[in-house]
């Protein structure tokens, strides 16, 4: 669900768990002379709490339509001469005056899930003053093979079910090269191993999060390991919030990494996991015994043709077609001038064969409108 709709942002800003490590958090550090930055606000419930408890101003900074409920729930409030709602993404917008605060949910599933912690790193060089405070600070992920049965029959081996007189076994290959996320599923898995920390960040210093590790376990009990638990934990103030599967549940999910198929491991054996997930790509992990070893990788979780993958090479030559031409037409004629009915009469005019009616093209023009404007 899109995080513009206010029932997608329900598992959020009702998250009393998170919601309250983060009132504490900021109850430490917001004086009356406190300027905060909430980036990427959504309702902005940690920005209000920051007013609430007394800050000088607060900045909420939000790039869908969906401040605008904000603004609305800050003056129900009486916050409204205390908080100001900015549309936009952080480094479209321009606040005017440095910060001693900024708050922000910029940690992802397994903390790097949807790449927006460079945004985080971008408002922190940008707008933090020196000796600022970031909520949270730091976020570190830990991981541990798991047996989960359950888990795995539902949502691996499944595929390999026969389903209406349907084999669909070959998208088996698929799933498992996928990082699923539970919210509530996996605190019935069985760790097999202590849980090891494999990738840390102080969000005060970080400039990027390419993860790259391998580190080794001793197997504690012997079972059949399904796959690799993984959670983070982040700090907020003096404690620590974990997504962690035996933790109580958050709005964010502990990831699976699943193996196919599964792996017999005995108490004492030593397992060597390696997990890679460049900014921006794709998560890869392998795992290694005396006896066995099996690689993964989101990459291989879709279907992908080879004239797709060519399309993302340094060496491709794309050509436009009569789709870049309307597109090209539309953004070079989107100067203030033209209105959107006068774009996709033409459009529509131009490209009947893509356009076959009025609507098409209207929506056409919107869609760029929306993305580029």
């Amino acid at each position: 669900m899109s995080y513009n709709y206010v029932q997608g942002q329900h598992s959020m800003a009702l998250d009393l768990r998170r919601n309250e490590a983060y009132a504490n958090a900021l109850a430490q550090v917001i004086t009356p002379e406190s300027v905060v930055l909430d980036v990427g606000a959504g309702l902005g419930i940690h920005g209000l709490l920051a007013a609430k408890l007394g800050a000088k101003h607060v900045y909420l900074v939000e790039p869908e339509d969906i401040i605008a409920v904000a603004k609305e729930i800050a003056a129900g409030n009486g916050l409204a001469d205390r908080v100001t709602c900015i549309k936009g993404k952080i480094q479209d917008v321009e606040l005017p005056e440095k910060v001693d605060a900024i708050t922000s949910v910029f940690t992802g599933n397994f903390l790097l899930e949807e790449d927006l912690l460079p945004s985080l790193f971008y408002a922190r060089d940008r707008y933090l003053k020196p000796g600022g405070v970031l909520l949270p600070q730091a976020g570190i992920m830990e991981a541990v093979p798991v047996c989960a049965p359950e888990v795995y029959a539902e949502d691996i081996e499944v595929w390999s079910q026969t389903h209406l007189g349907i084999d669909h076994s070959v998208a088996r290959s698929y799933v498992s090269q996928s990082v699923m996320y539970y919210r509530k599923t996996l605190d019935k898995a069985k760790y097999l191993a202590d849980p090891i920390e494999l990738f840390s960040l102080d969000f005060h210093q970080a400039t990027d999060t390419n993860c790259q590790v391998s580190v080794e376990y001793t197997i504690t009990e012997s079972g059949l390991c399904h796959g690799w638990a993984g959670w983070f934990k982040m700090q907020l103030g003096d404690n620590w919030l974990s997504t962690a599967p035996h933790e109580p549940p958050l709005h964010w999910g502990s990831a699976f990494l699943p193996l196919d198929p599964p792996l017999p491991v005995k108490a004492g054996d030593q397992v060597t996991f390696t997990l890679q997930r460049p900014p921006y790509a794709d998560w890869s992990w392998t795992v290694e015994t005396a006896g066995a070893k099996q690689s993964h990788s989101t990459f291989f979780s879709m279907p992908i043709t080879l004239e797709s993958i060519k399309k993302t090479s340094l060496g491709y030559q794309p050509l436009n077609n009569p789709k870049g031409e309307a597109a090209l037409y539309v953004l070079s004629h989107s100067d203030g001038t033209t209105s959107v009915e006068t774009l996709s009469n033409t459009l529509h005019s131009k490209y009947p064969q893509l356009f076959p009616n009025q609507q098409k093209a209207i929506s056409f023009v919107q869609n760029l409108i929306g993305s580029f404007f």
